[in-house]
């Protein structure tokens, strides 16, 4: 009778299951911009030598509300970095990479972008880089907060400045009620 019994419970178990409304989609295409990320001014101390400087910020699960939990796959596929004063070019930038983490814990920090300038480039307003293959950042992308780091190296500004950062991102959305 007991076994019976709980073989009735798991077969109605498993129905269950299967009727629950669930939800999945594919994002081919979403651009995420963080507006206005301020660089620090470079402090050089000699004169025509490359300094770098970092600027981050954090995507925490109340600045994307629910979606930072139903996302179950995030790939990045290219980064743009654009000043937000139409007049500034980016010239200046020599390198640069993006890399991000779980609360800035450094086992968990993922390269997604390294941008290295050709010294023959023409002039840009603008740094593209696209991967090669797509940087998987899922892991990071659903922790409660997600610490976005971006380092610049070159003749940098001696001022404070400004740039939008655009990752190109694709993924795809599970929900399950």
């Amino acid at each position: 009778m007991k076994c019976r019994f709980f073989s009735t419970i798991l077969i109605l178990a498993a129905s269950a299951g299967a009727c629950s409304p669930s939800f999945e989609a594919d994002l081919p295409d979403v651009e995420v911009t963080q507006r206005d990320l301020k660089i620090p001014a470079a402090l050089s101390p000699v004169a025509a030598a490359d300094v770098s400087v970092r600027a981050a910020f954090t995507l925490s699960s109340s600045d994307t509300a629910q979606a930072k939990y139903v996302n179950s796959n995030v790939l990045v596929h290219a980064m743009r970095i654009t000043p937000t004063d139409s007049q500034t070019r980016l010239d200046c930038i020599h390198s640069a990479s993006l890399t991000v983490a779980v609360d800035g814990r450094q086992e968990t920090t993922i390269p997604v972008a390294k941008y290295d300038r050709d010294p023959n480039a023409t002039p840009s307003s603008d740094i593209e880089v696209s991967m090669p293959a797509p940087v998987d950042v899922t892991a990071v992308w659903s922790a409660d907060k997600t610490i976005v780091e971006l380092q610049v190296t070159g003749q940098l500004p001696t001022q404070d400045w400004t740039v939008d950062l655009t990752l190109n991102l694709s993924g795809k959305i599970t929900y399950k009620y």
